[in-house]
Parts: structure tokens; sequence; C-alpha cells
């Protein structure tokens, strides 16, 4: 009889075993949904993160069906596994369901991302597959995403063109956001919604060259994109390409936008404050991880993910010549794009085989990059702030998790 018993608890067990959700996590694993998000996604395992990108705690986030921990199946043997977790769903009213469950909140960073860019080569994998940077307002329940172009191709409650075409998004979570600056970023992304057919393109436009960021150390753009927002200055003008206007949204998060008082004044509002400094081509951070300043480049990401895993060198070596292949055709435009910044990303394989080791090449090409390339703030930037260490003072952003559309 004992031994029955004992059996029927083994049983019961490894019929457990398949599906599970880590007491500090509402995502739940199991083998046979992480081999159809593997098959849907198809992605390289540069586009999958570490656990310590994700949140600490998900206080507040609702249980839900369709939250799923996906672990790339590459990195089944190794030390540390990368993976994403997933909100599977449905595209038809997302908006409300993302705010019901907490998943997304007003302050977040919606980055559009791309898993069948993976394998296209150099371009679209040191940008981790993300396309376009987006931030979130919630309000009475719905999920707002507010764009540059302020167009009806991309503002809504995720259902325009542009999110009706996205296969997925990633959600990323700046930290110790308080209520007050929550309810300044939704008072200033409130504003821009309304006046976007009165300001775009006439005031507020798109930066075509991605490559000329507004920021060197001063701010007065930011508190251009404020004037605008508040109809205090109608003559002035911004052009902003799609993450460096997120970026200056929310280095207004200590503004008031009902205290426009500091933006009709001479100089820039004490209240704008850069939500992160702007990265640097190539980062210090694998010069000496432990640094609790080092930082990642823009071009850093793949490189910090693969560190992550723990593979023998061999594989390391393999993983990194992954990320410069092109195994994948892309779109006539992104093709004559990726191609015309082949002579920039050629080079960087040759940093990334040698930096960690500091040798003469990897310096150079570290240094000659650095030295030509303004910092900036590009889609993928957001994302490379998560693979900081977390207890690192440079970080100051969280991944909460991957929207999946699910048609």
């Amino acid at each position: 009889m004992k031994k029955t018993i004992k059996n029927i608890v083994l049983l019961l067990a490894l019929l457990m075993c398949p599906a599970f959700a880590s007491a500090a996590s509402p995502f739940v694993f199991d083998p046979v949904i992480n081999k159809q998000l593997g098959d849907k996604l198809s992605i390289p395992v540069f586009y999958a993160l570490p656990e310590s990108a994700y949140l600490r705690s998900y206080d507040g986030l609702s249980a839900a069906d369709g939250l799923w921990e996906f672990r790339h199946p590459d990195t089944a043997g190794a030390r540390s596994q990368v993976g994403l977790r997933v909100y599977l769903t449905p595209r038809h009213d997302a908006a409300k369901r993302l705010a019901a469950g907490g998943f997304v909140q007003t302050g977040d960073i919606i980055l559009t991302f791309r898993p069948d860019w993976g394998f296209m080569g150099p371009y679209p994998n040191i940008q981790m597959g993300v396309s376009h940077t987006a931030l979130a307002i919630v309000e009475d329940g719905i999920v707002s995403n507010i764009d540059n172009p302020l167009t009806d191709e991309y503002l809504g409650s995720l259902v325009a063109d542009h999110y009706q075409k996205t296969p997925a998004l990633h959600i990323i979570r700046p930290r110790n956001l308080s209520a007050e600056e929550k309810a300044n970023l939704l008072g200033w992304g409130k504003r821009l919604i309304k006046l976007a057919p009165k300001i775009y393109p006439s005031q507020l436009s798109f930066n075509q060259d991605y490559s000329a960021p507004k920021y060197s150390g001063d701010m007065t753009f930011v508190k251009t994109l404020g004037q605008i927002a508040l109809q205090i200055n109608k003559t002035a003008k911004v052009d902003l390409y799609c993450s460096e206007f997120v970026w200056a949204l929310l280095s207004l998060k200590d503004c008031d936008p009902n205290q426009p008082e500091a933006f009709a004044q001479d100089g820039v509002p004490a209240c704008i404050k850069p939500v992160f400094k702007p990265l640097t081509m190539l980062g210090d951070y694998f010069l000496d991880p432990k640094a609790p300043a080092a930082r990642l480049g823009l071009s850093d990401g793949p490189l910090a993910v693969i560190n992550s895993i723990g593979l023998p060198d061999d594989q390391k070596a393999r993983l990194i010549h992954q990320v410069f292949e092109h195994k994948r055709v892309m779109s006539p435009g992104h093709a004559a794009l990726a191609q015309s910044l082949e002579p920039y990303y050629l080079p960087l394989e040759g940093y990334y085989e040698g930096i960690q080791a500091q040798t003469p090449k990897s310096m150079q090409i570290m240094n000659s990059f650095n030295s030509s390339v303004k910092p900036n703030y590009s889609p993928a930037s957001f994302l490379i702030n998560t693979l900081l260490p977390s207890d690192s003072q440079e970080r100051n952003m969280d991944m909460v998790g991957t929207v999946v559309f699910s048609d």
C-alpha cells in the first residue's frame, strides 16, 4: 500500500513538472508551449534575454492566461539559459487586457520587436530585432501608445496600422517611477496626442538622420518639445526620431504640464533631467564588468547576451560569428540600409572576439567608433540598459516581458 501511494505521488509530481511558475513570476514554463513559441518566433539566441534583465518583482501584475516563460532551446545545456517572458494574446482588445493585468503601465516603453529580423545580418542583429519605440500611457483601463511620427499610422491604442502589422512588442519599465511622474507623463502624452493634427509636422517633425541626435549635453530640445506640447511657443520647431522622442518625453517626467511657467522663462527648466545618459557606440562594460559605473554601448547588446550564457569558448565564438552572418533576405529598403552600414559593422566582429581580452585590435576599434559616432539613444538602447547587472548604478530600466500576438 505504501509503495502504491509513493508511486501515485511520484506520478503526480511528474505530471505537474511540465508546467510550473516560480513564486516571483506569474510566467509559466511548459515544454509543449515552449516548442510552439520556439517555432513561432524562430529567433537567434542573442534576441533572447538573461533572467537578470527582468523585473525583480511582479507585484501588481495579475496572473492571466497566456503568460509563458520561453527558454531558448539552443541554451538548454548551458550554464545559464536565456529566453523571453511572453504574454501570448490576440490583437483584439489587447490594449484593454494589457492595462487590466498591469502588464503595461503609464511610462512604459513599447519596443516594436521583429523576430523575422533574426539571421538577416549584422544590422538587424545588432539592434536585437528592435525597430521602433513608443511610450505607453494608460487611462480608463486602456493602453494608448504615443509615437513619433504623430500620424494615424502609429497613434492609437495598439490598433493603428503599424501595430496591426507588428508581430511582437517588448515592454520595458523605467525603474521607480512615482505616481506623480506617471501623472506628468500621462499629461504630456494626452496633450501631444490631442495636438497631433495641428503640430505634426509643422512644429514637431521626424528626424530622418538617426546619426544626428539632438542631445549634445544640452537639453534645450526637450524644453522645445515641452513648449510645443503646451503651445507656449507656436513657432517653435524640433525634429525627433522615434526613440529620441520617447527619450525626450521621459526626460519630462519631473515636469508638471499643469505648471507651464518654467517653459516660458529663459534657460532649461530644472525639472528636465536625462532619463539615462545617451550611449556611446561601444561601452566600457566589457573592460571591467564589476565596475559600478560601467556602461554598455549601442552595439554591445548581442555580446552581452552571449556572455551571459556561460558557453565554452568554441561555442561562444560560433554565436559571435552568427551575429554577423546573413541567412535570411531583408526587404529592399532595409537591405539597402544594411549594405550601406557594412563597412561599419564588419569591424565589430573583431571587437566582439577580442574586447574581453582587450586585444590591441579591439581597443583600436572601440576608440575609433566612439570618437567618430555621437552618443545616442537608439530604439535598442532601452533594451540594452536592461542587460547591465541588476545592481549597476547605470541600470534604470527593467524588462517586463514580450507581447506576442497569437493572430
